[in-house]
C-alpha cells in the first residue's frame, strides 16, 4: 500500500514538471535570435534561427522522450540558472561568463545594479554587416564593449541605434609600409622624413621622435596630448595628422607633407614682409584659430617656427604639443615660447584665447618692423619688459608701404589686459577690424585666394635646409632612459598612441 502511495506522489510529481517545461518553453521560445554566431562547447551554443533558452551547457530536452532536468525552486535561484550573460568581444564572437563580478557578489537582490535599472525589455546586438571591423589580433585584450542583459520573455522590441568608434591596432601599420626618402628637418626629440606610403604612392611628412629624448625632456604628456588632439581635429590650415604608430625605441606622427619651409626660414631671407604678405598669413591663422577656438582648444605656441608653408604656399599651423582644452583653472599650466607669451601666461593667472591672439599680435609686429616687440636673453629679461611699458606703433613708426590700419591692428592685439585685447568678445572682433575691411575671407577658406608667396622648385639638398633645426645635448640623460624602456611600465606612458583613420560600426539595440 506504501509502495503504491510512492509511485502516484512520483507520477504525479513527473507531471507537474513536465506541465512546468511545457510553460517554459512557451514562455522562453520567444526571445530574440542571434544569427550565425555560436559560442564553442566550453560555453553555449548559438547555431542559425536557434533561440536564446538558457545559458546551461545541457541542450532543452526533447519532449518526447523527456529527461530529467533542473529547474529553478526558488525567485533566489532564478538568476543562477536562467540569466544569460554575453559578452560582444573584438574577434566577433560571444561569450557567456557565469561569474558574476565581485563588486556584485555580496549583493543578493539582483545580479547586477545595472539590470535594476533597465525596462523589462529584450536586447540584442547586430553589426551592420562589417565583421571584419572586430578582428582583433590575438595579442590583444578582448575587451567588452557591452553587456546583453537578462533577456525576459513576452516583450515588444524598441530600436534605439547609435555609433561607436573604434581605433585600429599596432599591428595595422608600422614602419615598413613606407618608404623613407630623406630627412626633411631635425627637432628637439628627432627627424622629419619625406616618406611614401608604399601601398598608396602617397607623400607624407613623418616625425620620428625617440622615446629616449621625450623622457629625458620629461615630455611625454606633450606628445600623447598633440596626437590626442590631432586625432580630432581636420582643416585646411593645419598640419593635418594621417597615421600614428610606435615601436619600442620610436614614436611616429605622419601627417601633411608641407614643402615649403617655416616662417622663420622666410623671414630670416627677407628680413621683413609686406603688408600684402602680413596680412595674408595673419588672416590664414585666424581661420585655423577659429576652428581650434570654436572647439575649445588653445594652441599656445603660435610662433613663425610653428607655421610651415605647402607647396602652393598656404600656410598650415603645425606643433600641438602644449595645447588644451581650455578650462577655467589654467594659471599653472605655463608652457610656451617667452618671446611670442601672453603676460597673463608669464605670470601664471588664468587664460583663455586671448594668449593666441597675443601672439598673432606679436609675430604681425615682427612681419612689419623686422624685431619682436618684448625682447630679452631669458624669461626674466622679456616679462620684465612686458612690466616696464605698454608697446604702441606711432604713425612715424609705420613702415613705407604700410597702412595705419595695421599698425592699429597690431597695438590692439598687443594689449597687455586680456580685457582690452581685440578678439577679447571672440575671434569675429579680429575679422571685422577695418584692416581686414573687403577681405575674401571664404575665397582664403577655399584657397581660392592665390597666395603672395611664389615658390621656387628646388633640389632636395635646399628644401632641407629650409626646416629650422633643434639640436639637444643631453647625451647621458639620454642613454639612462633608453635603458628604462626595456621595462613595460615606462613603454605604457606611450599606450594608445596608434591612430589610423577610425571606423564606425553601429550597435543597435531592440
Amino acid at each position: 500500500m506504501l509502495d503504491r502511495f510512492n509511485k502516484v506522489i512520483s507520477y504525479g510529481i513527473v507531471v507537474i514538471a513536465y506541465i512546468k517545461l511545457i510553460k517554459m518553453k512557451n514562455s522562453i521560445g520567444q526571445r530574440n535570435i542571434i544569427q550565425n554566431y555560436a559560442v564553442d562547447t566550453s560555453f553555449y551554443r548559438v547555431k542559425q534561427n536557434q533561440s536564446i533558452l538558457t545559458c546551461r551547457h545541457s541542450k532543452l530536452p526533447s519532449f518526447n522522450n523527456p529527461i530529467p532536468i533542473s529547474t529553478p525552486t526558488s525567485p533566489k535561484e532564478q538568476p543562477k540558472m536562467w540569466k544569460t550573460n554575453l559578452c560582444f568581444q573584438l574577434d566577433g564572437s560571444f561569450s557567456q561568463t557565469r561569474k558574476r563580478p565581485d563588486e556584485f557578489s555580496s549583493n543578493k537582490k539582483s545580479a547586477s545594479p545595472q539590470l535594476r535599472q533597465l525596462p523589462r525589455k529584450s536586447f540584442q546586438l547586430q553589426l551592420d554587416q562589417q565583421p571584419k571591423l572586430f578582428q582583433a589580433p590575438k595579442s590583444q585584450e578582448k575587451r567588452s564593449f557591452r553587456n546583453s542583459i537578462y533577456s525576459r520573455p513576452n516583450s515588444r522590441l524598441i530600436e534605439d541605434q547609435y555609433s561607436l568608434r573604434l581605433p585600429t591596432t599596432d599591428a595595422e601599420i608600422g614602419r615598413s609600409n613606407f618608404k623613407f626618402h630623406y630627412v626633411l628637418g631635425k627637432g628637439g626629440f628627432g627627424k622629419v622624413w619625406r616618406v611614401e606610403m608604399i601601398k598608396s604612392q602617397k607623400l607624407f611628412a613623418m616625425k620620428e621622435m625617440s622615446k629616449a629624448k621625450v623622457l629625458a625632456k620629461n615630455s611625454a604628456n606633450s606628445v600623447m596630448n598633440e596626437r590626442n588632439l590631432l586625432s580630432q581635429l581636420k582643416h585646411p590650415f593645419i598640419a593635418n595628422i594621417h597615421y600614428a604608430f610606435q615601436d619600442r625605441e620610436n614614436l611616429y606622427l605622419v601627417m601633411d607633407l608641407l614643402t615649403g619651409g617655416d616662417l622663420r626660414f622666410h623671414i630670416g631671407k627677407m628680413r621683413r614682409f609686406s603688408e600684402q604678405h602680413t596680412k595674408f598669413l595673419i588672416a590664414s591663422m585666424l581661420l585655423a584659430l577659429e576652428y581650434l577656438h570654436r572647439n575649445g582648444i588653445i594652441h599656445r605656441d603660435i610662433k613663425p617656427e610653428n607655421i610651415v608653408l605647402d607647396k602652393k604656399g598656404y600656410p598650415r599651423l603645425t606643433d600641438f604639443g602644449i595645447a588644451r582644452i581650455v578650462k577655467p583653472e589654467n594659471s599653472q599650466e605655463t608652457s610656451g615660447t617667452p618671446g611670442y607669451m601672453a603676460p597673463e601666461v608669464m605670470f601664471r593667472q588664468n587664460h583663455s584665447f586671448g594668449v593666441d591672439h597675443f601672439a598673432l599680435g606679436v609675430m604681425a609686429y615682427e612681419f612689419m618692423m623686422g624685431k619682436r616687440p618684448y625682447l630679452g636673453k631669458s624669461r626674466r629679461d622679456i616679462r620684465d619688459a612686458i612690466i616696464a611699458k605698454q608697446v604702441s606703433l606711432k604713425k612715424q613708426d609705420v613702415p613705407p608701404n604700410w597702412s595705419w590700419e595695421a599698425a592699429d591692428f597690431i597695438n590692439q592685439l598687443l594689449q597687455r589686459k586680456p580685457q582690452a585685447r581685440l578678439g577679447y568678445s571672440g575671434i569675429e572682433e579680429i575679422q571685422t577690424h577695418p584692416w581686414f575691411s573687403g577681405f575674401p575671407w571664404k575665397g582664403l577658406h577655399e584657397k581660392q585666394l592665390p597666395s603672395p608667396f611664389k615658390l621656387m622648385k628646388q633640389s632636395d639638398e635646399d628644401f632641407i635646409r629650409e626646416i629650422s633645426s633643434d639640436h639637444d645635448s643631453q647625451d647621458e640623460l639620454i642613454k639612462e632612459k633608453s635603458l628604462l624602456l626595456r621595462q613595460e611600465i615606462t613603454q605604457n606612458q606611450f599606450q594608445n598612441y596608434t591612430y589610423f583613420k577610425e571606423q564606425q560600426v553601429t550597435i543597435k539595440r531592440f
